[in-house]
């Protein structure tokens, strides 16, 4: 049995169009390997700065430094025995 010459081209063809896919997962696969560095890198220089800003945080709310502010800037005092009022 003779195979037509279509069929004959149909091979190369579909040969030639699984070497373009391939060539084509691997540009997207390479892409993709490039924006998981640049997340990855962006994710870390977040979590620095997440860790920054919480350390500003506890010493922005220190105690000593409320309690110094509430004085010298709003010139209150800790309340006198009969300002307190027990239910």
């Amino acid at each position: 049995m003779r195979w037509p010459l279509t069929t004959w081209l149909f091979v190369p063809l579909l040969l030639g169009g699984f070497a373009a896919a391939q060539v084509w997962l691997s540009h997207v696969r390479y892409e993709l390997s490039q924006q998981t560095q640049r997340l990855n890198a962006e994710k870390q220089a977040l979590a620095l700065e997440v860790s920054k800003l919480n350390l500003e945080v506890a010493s922005l709310t220190r105690p000593e430094r409320l309690r110094e502010i509430a004085q010298r800037r709003l010139h209150m005092a800790p309340p006198r025995p009969l300002q307190v009022v027990h239910p």
